[in-house]
């Protein structure tokens, strides 16, 4: 939200598509978050954590697990804390 001003963001993708797919679309309408959800292989960094329907994705096959329209997609950005 601090970076693209928005609570949420609608993304139509085609059936099969993946948390890949996702991520790369978001990139493309928001090019702002590419340094923020990739790294530079085109990985998430271990300090992003992304969700569908609340499970994480590493527990859902990673990048290639597949969402659907009906699917909530949570990215969270690293954290601070203390």
């Amino acid at each position: 939200r601090e970076v693209t001003g928005e609570r949420q963001i609608d993304v139509a993708l085609a059936d099969g598509a993946t948390i890949r797919d996702l991520i790369n679309r978001l990139v493309e309408l928001r090019p702002v978050l590419a340094d923020r959800l990739l790294d530079e292989d085109g990985n998430i960094p271990p300090s992003v954590n992304v969700f569908v329907n609340g499970r994480d994705i590493r527990d859902l096959g990673g990048l290639d697990a597949n969402v659907t329209p009906d699917d909530e997609v949570t990215i969270l950005p690293p954290a601070a804390g203390g």
